[in-house]
């Protein structure tokens, strides 16, 4: 006799069973994205928000037909791709970024303080209009960094451009302590706090995605808990020079 593979009626209460079934959709989204990272690994490919361009519309924002796009890349798909690429590579950005001189300042922690004040201002801000600048294409990176969990081709890059930048910013640090003549504290290097001050700064551009006021008090803005923070790492990790 034929096995009967008919379903049958869950016996789970309505409301366990959404839960349920949401449950298995957030798997099913991660695999989903798995997949799609072993995809884009093998062959170029656009993910997340890039797989939704619409070389048409972008086209028409010069006046022209998608012909044009379908001319110079042979495909929406290639399109996409090189849109990615270009995007996930804010290299150029990175480098040309000025921070602020320490002889501008009369110590230590007012130089800190504006140093932080600008990583802030630099990054995304909460409800801008999109444009192409360091803060807008850092955001749209997260886009894709759930793909980074599997994929090469988004993790590689943006460890390198981290690198970079750490490297910017240990440079930064380095000729500050020089100015007002401190050294790294006992058992940390310049390397460490540039480490920590980024992760901060790059943490903090997560909530300014969010909002533009500090998470526990509306009165102030968003900036102040970067250098609050920025200033109790620095008061640890430096000391002056002997």
């Amino acid at each position: 006799m034929a096995e009967n593979h008919s379903s049958r009626r869950s016996t789970l209460p309505k409301e366990a069973a959404r839960r349920r079934y949401v449950e298995v959709g957030e798997l099913v989204v991660l695999e989903q994205i798995k997949h799609d990272s072993e995809r884009l690994d093998d062959h170029a490919i656009a993910i997340g928000p890039f797989a939704r361009l619409d070389a048409g519309a972008v086209a028409a924002r010069d006046g022209k037909t998608r012909g044009v796009i379908s001319n110079l890349f042979g495909s929406q798909a290639r399109f996409q791709a090189e849109t990615m690429a270009l995007a996930l590579d804010a290299g150029e950005l990175v480098a040309e970024i000025q921070y602020v001189d320490p002889a501008d300042f009369p110590d230590a922690e007012s130089w800190l303080d504006a140093f932080l004040a600008e990583e802030s201002a630099r990054g995304p801000q909460h409800e801008t209009q999109p444009e192409i600048g360091l803060g807008t294409l850092w955001a749209l990176w997260l886009a894709v960094v759930p793909y980074g969990l599997w994929s090469e081709e988004v993790a590689r890059p943006s460890m390198d451009e981290y690198a970079q930048l750490i490297g910017q910013v240990e440079r930064a640090l380095a000729g500050a302590m020089d100015r007002f003549g401190l050294q790294p504290a006992e058992g940390a290097t310049v390397n460490d706090l540039a480490c920590a001050l980024t992760s901060l700064v790059e943490g903090q551009w997560l909530n300014q995605c969010l909002t533009a006021t500090h998470p526990t008090d509306p009165e102030q803005p968003i900036a102040t808990v970067l250098r609050r923070g920025g200033r109790m790492l620095w008061r640890g990790a430096t000391r002056p020079a002997r």
